[in-house]
């Protein structure tokens, strides 16, 4: 028994001498972007908000032309359409080949601002974009978003020996959740006992992180015990770009008059010459529409729809990894679980570094 214990407690250690830091900086953005839009309007108002309310239809379209007008290199990718009255048009995509995000307002498609994205800023206009690409890959790109992946798989897995050396007697439980206000052990117990208070929620972070950085690896796993969908859209034929699309608004229009009234944002995808809308529905399990449907740029047909939720319970499986990594799926008291969560976390390795500094000196 003592001999497992040594080999678990060199595991954790080992851990969190590799990944503590990598750990430490997940954790911190994590929390600041787990409220990113609240925080991104109260930083930049004049981008992500106009004056008045306006709950009529957005004029896309005229937002997209002025857009042109002032930036012919932007080429527009996403467009996140208003979800409250004093929201602006965000519209995603990339300028001169750097990503960008441009501003509208919905009223009359006057352009409000334009920001480079994933760059290393942190003035007010791009401190949350930052913190948005720094928790995604540090900025580096699909191989950092591949170890941070495995920084999470290991992060997983390290729950079991942590939770092993957390409670040495398992008739005693209870003690290793109290802590010490003073005395040796009080560094020791403020590592422990929020580490096993929190531990259900960090596990579930650790495993939905996994499942958003490896997400081929991952659905390749789960599609052996259950099939996993993909977008209908992979499996489109590729098409030319009609010389006189159909337009946004008029796509829009196609899909509230099939029913759809509730909007969440537009996908535009040239290679495919379809809209792909996004709809909000009564089977969302966050804030996001999770209602798939495909407009066909040259004349407004309806081509599918899906729901993100799928129909099986591999579709389902991976439609919860989001909604719960961002606690989303719990509404404003889940945001607010996960930004405790995160500065747990980030206590548990400042407290971990800590200890090994404390043994080491010794």
């Amino acid at each position: 028994m003592q001999r497992a214990r040594w080999g678990l407690r060199l595991w954790h250690r080992g851990f969190g001498i590799g990944a503590g830091l990598w750990l430490l900086l997940l954790a911190l953005t994590g929390t600041a972007i787990a409220f990113y839009d609240e925080l991104d309007r109260a930083l930049v108002p004049e981008l992500r908000t106009i004056p008045g309310e306006f709950t009529a239809l957005p004029r896309v379209d005229l937002a997209l032309a002025t857009a042109q007008v002032r930036h012919p290199g932007f080429v527009p990718r996403h467009i996140d359409l208003p979800n409250r009255p004093r929201d602006s048009i965000m519209i995603i995509g990339s300028e001169n080949g750097q990503a960008a995000q441009l501003f509208s307002d919905p009223r009359d498609g006057a352009m409000l601002g334009l920001r480079s994205s994933g760059s290393f800023a942190f003035d007010r206009r791009h401190l949350m974009d930052t913190l948005y690409a720094l928790h995604m890959d540090l900025l580096l790109g699909p191989t950092m978003a591949w170890v941070l992946g495995l920084v999470a798989l290991l992060w997983a897995i390290d729950h079991v020996p942590a939770a092993i050396l957390a409670i040495p007697r398992l008739a005693r439980w209870w003690r290793a959740l109290r802590v010490k206000p003073r005395g040796r052990r009080a560094l020791y117990d403020r590592h422990r006992a929020p580490g096993l208070w929190l531990m259900p929620v960090t596990l579930m972070l650790a495993v939905s992180g996994l499942c958003l950085s490896w997400q081929e690896e991952t659905r390749a796993v789960v599609s052996l015990v259950s099939p996993v969908s993909e977008r209908l859209h992979y499996d489109f034929p590729d098409a030319p770009v009609p010389s006189r699309p159909i337009g946004v608004d008029r796509a829009l229009a196609r899909v509230r008059g099939a029913g759809v009234w509730r909007v969440d944002s537009v996908q535009i995808l040239p290679a495919k010459a379809v809209y792909a809308v996004r709809a909000f529905d009564e089977r969302d399990l966050d804030g996001i529409g999770r209602r798939w449907i495909y407009v066909a740029m040259a004349d407004g047909r309806i081509l599918a729809e899906r729901h993100d939720n799928g129909s099986s319970a591999g579709d389902a499986f991976f439609a919860w990894q989001y909604p719960l990594h961002s606690g989303k799926a719990l509404g404003l008291a889940g945001r607010a679980l996960i930004c405790i969560a995160g500065l747990v976390t980030a206590s548990l390795c400042l407290t971990g570094i800590a200890l090994l500094l404390l043994r080491t000196s010794r």
